[in-house]
């Protein structure tokens, strides 16, 4: 799997944010740096399918 459409990813953040304790804060810093692939601390996430769901894990960029 490449990439997660919107539904998905919606309910992966949903699933996500309530393991946290219900709230992410994420400064505008953090949004850039994942927004920004030419930027040095940009990374891309790795969606990868298991057989009793998904397993997303954040891949430095080289």
């Amino acid at each position: 799997m490449r990439y997660l459409s919107d539904v998905n990813l919606r309910a992966v953040l949903i699933v996500l944010i309530g393991r946290s304790g219900r709230t992410v804060d994420v400064s505008n810093e953090e949004m850039y740096d994942a927004m920004l692939p030419d930027h040095s601390h940009g990374e891309r996430v790795l969606i990868e399918e298991t057989e009793t769901g998904l397993r997303l894990s954040i891949v430095p960029r080289p």
